[in-house]
């Protein structure tokens, strides 16, 4: 174990030694800017230096207020220095640094008038690295060095306030991107990894970083504020006249596969894209947003345990574990085969007409050994349990949009989706229970034969009807779907039971289950914004909502008959039907302040929520009704481009979750039990949240700051009750008290050193829950700070990034102190990637993870080494051969430790892909028109 993490750490120190320019040289440039016409200094003037050979971006900054400009940390060579400012034409002036000559003053450097328009500001053969606009930043991809196959996801690494996480999410200046457009077109939906991983670097002329308006803003008209950071990658444009992508294969030891391929075809009005992924390497996996789609946006209901609980674990790599029942690349043998088609054009003479279709499909199947150990010290128990299963996951999307420009004050829009998900699985599983004072409590175990499907239809649908001269606007907008599903399962299962005396009572069970939900719900919004002051910016919004949804839900629990050989036997206690309606009608006014820099909005709504709801058909029905006042304010100050405070505050109403409601009790596991509960009342809650964000386009420094509290009147909580054999059954009941604070800060800044770049994130968490075991009243508080640090350093032939991120879980018990728990974990990453010559790229990456806490037994150490060698062929290096290795300390191990809201504590580890060598061929598929030449670099800032 030593000698390997030596190796590897003697790896790294090589990577750097081999290249004298780690150790930066200290040569400087220094100019003076000056107006030729005012022969006054040039304030802020955006200045590049650029080498004179490529024109490839060495470094950029700013003049100061006297157009005074020093750069610093220069290797020896030949440059150019690009000045520009608005209404002045570049400047470009070459100079050279050598060994006798690390200093250099260009003295006074005169600027002269531009007599050409804006539009054409940019001189021919200066290519502005970054340009800003008013609410967009625009850099020129071909400023930014790549390696030959590179994906996008490699250009935006190197681009200055923008990260790419291990698993493809992107952050831009501090802000997490919400989508990924492609020539201001979407590209598979809302999915930013799909055109970050699949399209090529070389494909792309400009990124653009911008705050977009929210969908609800752009569907309601009401502005309140708030922006998502959105990316447009625009085109090459000789990559608008042909095929471009890239094809993948790789085969291993152990049988290990993968194959991967990506094809485009755009034009200025139609793109047309294919993907394609196959592998048993655990190469996808799921994210929150894969299981989103999956289930039709009902994640939290489709998977809820047992206990009628939703733990959602996301890990480094952004992989996702819902229950242990989406394991992602943490956790069991995973084979996935992905697809996906997306189609765009523009329609019309004006194009008025915009449309996109997208098709994934995802068809995974895993084979999975789960080992879990469960404390429950606030019920004194300890549970350990195994789980072993083959599991099948199947999903089906299919999204289209439609945008139509009926004139030039009104747009409709129409975004309907179809998506399947399948779900098929056979597991075993052995448990057993005990005391603290490993007393006997029950053990069992159960084969569980379990089908899940779940079809939604759904779908958007807006006009937006503007009144000439900015007046105002009328606005509709309507969401809805449709979701019949559908759980079947079989349980077979042996449960022991020992009461205080030590004596063991065995019943046994063989049951077959059929849950069915048909769920509809529809949303709509009309509103009405009117000026009525115009100097001062002020609108009046008016707006009426509905909110409907209904459930009809049936439950049927049959008992094996050993006669017949069926299940026909109706077990009444596991079975009913239930039908639920509620909505929320709501009236609401408000005062609009927008201007460029401020949006104010305070608004008043009057809703009326109801629930309707009946178990049984010959029971009584169950009725709420209820009239709520939600006041809301929200404020979002944007003092400059880049910078944005944003405070929100809102008071308002829940209503139960159909799941929650349902009386039926939950059979699919026999230690724990779960029953809704129909008195279930509508909760009430003050939520308040700030988030600041600021970036420095001439520092290239950002900082985000957030902060949220929620606190709950009558909020949902959970009652359990054990017996004496361990057995748990628990439902949802109300409980004042219940809230949750989250706040914390990110920092980015680059360091004098070109490449270098430090990340700093705090963050902390505090959360009280209230809940009743056997009756007593339990505060559950958790505090979970954290602190993540970042660095990379990354130049045209090598890069290295180090990430750690440090949480510590406390949980405190009021109803049993000795039930409190805390453990640290260690989540750490570290890279690095070096060219030694031309053709030739080395590199290699280490996992850590770490646990630490009380008992020490449970302290948990994994340490995951991969590494590779790739060589580039053919002209323009169109073909990649790489050899890899993965886990080459031959000890990865997927482990998870999580702490629940009412304190019970659960070790989880599952069985994992081990080491293994491949060989990968990679091919950059190029069938375009004639590529672009190189153009010098240069800068622009636009207003």
């Amino acid at each position: 174990m030593k000698r390997a993490l030596l190796l590897l750490l003697t790896f790294i120190v090589l990577t750097f030694i081999h290249h004298p320019t780690f150790a930066q040289s200290g040569g400087s440039v220094k100019a003076h800017l000056v107006n030729s016409k005012s022969n006054e200094p040039v304030e802020f003037a955006m200045v590049a230096v650029v080498k004179a050979a490529d024109s490839a971006t060495v470094t950029n900054a700013n003049a100061d207020q006297n157009g005074r400009i020093t750069i610093t940390g220069l290797a020896p060579g030949n440059y150019k220095l690009v000045a520009k400012q608005l209404g002045l034409a570049a400047k470009v002036t070459p100079f050279s640094l050598s060994t006798g000559k690390m200093t250099i003053d260009l003295g006074k450097l005169i600027m002269e008038p531009d007599v050409k328009s804006l539009s054409a500001i940019v001189v021919e053969g200066q290519q502005a690295p970054v340009r800003v606009k008013k609410d967009t930043v625009e850099f020129n991809a071909g400023s930014y060095k790549t390696q030959p196959n590179d994906n996008v996801e490699q250009l935006l690494k190197k681009l200055p306030g923008v990260e790419v996480d291990r698993d493809g999410k992107v952050t831009a200046q501090g802000q997490q991107v919400s989508k990924v457009y492609v020539d201001g077109k979407e590209f598979f939906g809302n999915d930013p990894k799909a055109a970050i991983k699949n399209l090529p670097a070389d494909a792309i002329a400009k990124v653009q970083v911008i705050d977009d308006k929210t969908e609800k803003t752009k569907n309601t008209g009401i502005d309140d504020g708030q922006r998502e950071k959105v990316l447009n990658l625009t085109l090459k444009e000789d990559k608008k006249k042909g095929w471009f992508g890239n094809a993948s294969a790789s085969g291993g030891n152990t049988d290990r596969f993968l194959g991967q391929f990506n094809i485009n075809r755009f034009d200025k009005q139609k793109q047309v894209s294919a993907l394609f992924l196959s592998n048993n390497i655990n190469e996808s996996g799921f994210s929150m947003e894969d299981l989103n789609a999956f289930t039709g946006g009902n994640t939290f209901d489709a998977f809820r345990d047992a206990n009628g609980n939703t733990s959602i674990n996301i890990g480094a790599n952004g992989r996702a574990n819902v229950n242990g029942v989406f394991s992602g690349v943490s956790g069991g043998l995973i084979t996935n085969h992905t697809g996906g088609l997306n189609y765009s054009d523009l329609w019309g003479k004006k194009d008025e007409i915009k449309f996109n279709s997208s098709f994934v499909t995802v068809v995974s199947n895993n084979t999975l050994v789960q080992d879990d150990a469960i404390e429950n010290p606030a019920q004194n128990l300890l549970t350990t349990q195994r789980s072993v299963g083959e599991n099948k996951y199947n999903s089906y999307r299919l999204n289209m949009n439609l945008e139509y420009k009926m004139d030039s004050l009104t747009t409709m829009r129409i975004k309907p989706n179809l998506s399947y998900g399948y779900r098929s699985g056979r597991n075993t599983l052995n448990y057993n229970t005990t005391s603290y004072a490993a007393d006997p409590r029950n053990l069992g175990n159960q084969f569980l034969d379990q089908t899940i499907r779940t079809p939604v239809l759904a779908g958007q649908f807006s006009v937006n009807r503007r009144i000439p001269n900015g007046r105002g606007s009328y606005n509709m907008y309507i969401t809805g779907s449709y979701s019949p599903y559908s759980n079947k399962y079989s349980n077979n299962s042996l449960l022991a039971r020992f009461n205080d005396a030590g004596i063991r009572q065995d019943s046994l069970s063989n049951l077959y289950t059929g849950q069915t939900t048909d769920g509809s719900q529809i949303n709509g919004t009309l509103s009405h914004i009117r000026q009525i002051n115009k100097k001062q910016k002020l609108n009046l919004t008016v707006s009426q909502n509905l909110q409907y949804r209904h459930d009809e839900a049936e439950q049927a629990t049959l008992n094996y008959n050993a006669v017949t050989g069926n299940y026909d036997i109706l077990n009444p206690q596991y079975s009913g039907d239930y039908n639920n309606t509620n909505y929320r009608y709501s009236s609401s006014v408000g005062l609009n302040k927008a201007t460029d820099k401020l949006t104010v909005n305070l608004s008043a709504e009057a809703a009326n929520l109801g629930l309707k709801g009946q178990v049984n058909t010959a029971t009584s029905p169950i009725e709420r009704n209820q009239w709520v006042l939600a006041p809301s304010a929200n404020i979002s100050y944007r003092p400059k481009p880049g910078s944005n405070f944003y405070f929100y505050m809102r008071n308002d109403a829940l209503m139960p979750a159909i799941t929650d409601l349902q009386p039926f009790l939950n059979t699919a596991n026999t230690n724990y039990k779960r029953i809704g509960n129909p008195d279930l009342r509508l909760a009430r809650y003050v939520t308040v949240s700030t988030n600041f964000n600021t970036y420095d386009q001439k520092t290239n420094n950002y900082i985000n700051f957030y902060a949220s509290y929620n606190y709950y009147w009558n909020g949902f909580s959970t009652e359990s009750f054990t017996d004496e054999g361990g057995v748990t059954t628990s439902r949802p009941i109300n409980a004042d008290g219940n809230y949750n604070l989250s706040l914390g800060t990110n920092l980015g800044r680059p360091s004098k050193i070109k490449g270098l770049r430090f990340n700093l994130g705090l963050n902390g968490n505090l959360n009280r829950n209230i809940n009743f075991i056997n009756d007593n009243k339990n505060s559950v508080l958790r505090i979970s700070p954290g602190l993540s640090l970042g660095s990379s350093f990354d130049r045209d032939n090598y890069q290295f990034s180090i990430r750690t991120y440090t949480a510590y879980n406390n949980a405190k018990n009021s109803y049993q102190s000795a039930a409190d728990r805390q453990y640290f974990s260690f989540n750490n990453w570290y890279s690095a990637s070096v060219k030694p010559v031309k053709n030739w790229r080395i590199f290699s990456e280490l996992f850590q993870n770490l646990y630490r806490g009380k008992p020490s037994t449970s302290n948990t150490s994994v340490y995951l080494l991969n590494a590779g060698i790739e060589r580039y062929l053919l002209k323009g290096q169109n073909l990649t051969i790489g050899l890899n290795a993965f886990d080459l300390l031959d000890q990865n191990a997927a482990l998870q430790r999580s702490l629940s809201n009412t304190g019970q504590t659960t070790r989880t580890q599952t069985n994992t892909i081990g080491q293994y060598f491949s060989l990968r061929l990679t091919y950059k598929i190029s069938r375009v028109g004639t590529p672009n030449s190189n153009t010098p670099g240069g800068m622009i800032i636009m207003r």
